[in-house]
């Protein structure tokens, strides 16, 4: 008798991948669109009220693996460099949903949390490199496991990313709350006592109240990150040890914790507000002129048409390599 078609186990937890994922999203709040072709993308999810919707929304690619979480921790390895810029380059969020088929658990990320640093100091071409890697993999921990608890804040964190795109949160100022550990001797109170000063002169941020969704500026002793609610955007800047040695370091990091958030705002398209933060914090920064940031931000400034803001840098980058000359003497 002749062999008939089998079907591959890839099908069939796929299936099982859509199955599950649709009961999360089971409320009748969500709608769900397959996208056929997908080309990276599997299904876009919109947020429904009082059955009207509210062109509030996020895509989905579904993946699926065959092992078990280890510790609540679970990789999946071999997704395309190709997809990943894609769907960093979408307006939407774009959540990147792994299925662990034996433990019937999902765990996701956003597209946008993929920091691109830690390839480049694995010994691994970046998006600077040519050619760069083909694959990467994305890392999930146990804050990554979709629950429903999870889905019922997502469709606050949802609202807040679409204000801030569209314009909502850009003509009022911005909630910050600021979180993380003392950093070469500068505790965080005097480095969020720094931050207000620059929260006032600027008027384009402000300190969230208590229960408030608001950007997170968190540090620690290797970076600087401003994050979304929900982390679907965000900005690092790396740092060493020692780079803040000194008695108006609290001044620097303060400043450098404004400038990740002007990449923050120029992700959301608050372009101005990214401008005139920059204008303030130029004379304290130091990720600005040792770091890529200058070179990230000048065409961003650009394309906004904000010369003067290029040219306040462009002065204060001067001054800063005096200083360095300075005191090498």
């Amino acid at each position: 008798m002749p062999a008939l078609p089998q079907r591959p186990p890839a099908h069939v937890n796929a299936q099982r991948s859509e199955k599950a994922f649709a009961a999360l999203f089971s409320d009748d709040r969500w709608v769900m669109r397959p996208i056929t072709p997908d080309y990276g993308r599997d299904l876009e999810v919109e947020l429904f009220e009082d059955g009207e919707a509210t062109g509030v929304l996020f895509g989905v690619q579904l993946k699926s693996i065959d092992k078990l979480p280890r510790k609540g921790r679970l990789s999946k390895s071999g997704i395309e460099t190709s997809s990943l810029r894609y769907w960093q380059a979408l307006d939407y969020p774009l959540m990147v949903a792994t299925y662990s088929v034996p433990a019937d658990q999902f765990f996701a990320r956003w597209a946008h949390s993929y920091d691109w640093h830690y390839k480049s100091h694995s010994g691994v071409c970046t998006d600077a490199c040519t050619p760069g890697p083909k694959t990467v993999t994305f890392h999930y921990g146990t804050a990554h496991r979709i629950t429903p608890e999870a889905v019922t804040r997502l469709s606050d964190e949802l609202r807040f990313f679409r204000a801030a795109r569209t314009g909502g949160l850009r003509h009022s100022p911005m909630p910050i709350r600021i979180n993380g550990e003392r950093i070469d001797g500068h505790s965080l109170d005097r480095v969020t006592e720094a931050f207000g000063r620059i929260a006032a002169d600027c008027g384009r941020i402000r300190f969230a109240e208590p229960d408030e969704l608001a950007v997170s500026l968190t540090y620690t002793k290797s970076e600087i990150r401003a994050v979304l609610p929900g982390d679907m955007r965000s900005s690092t800047i790396h740092i060493g040890r020692g780079v803040y040695d000194g008695p108006r370091g609290y001044t620097a990091l303060a400043a450098d914790g404004a400038v990740a958030l002007s990449h923050l705002f120029f992700e959301l398209q608050a372009d101005n507000a990214a401008a005139d933060l920059l204008t303030i914090v130029a004379p304290h920064s130091l990720a600005l002129f040792w770091s890529n940031s200058y070179q990230t931000l000048r065409p961003r400034l650009l394309e906004a048409g904000r010369e003067d803001v290029l040219r306040v840098l462009a002065e204060e980058h001067a001054r800063h390599l005096v200083r360095q000359v300075v005191g090498m003497k």
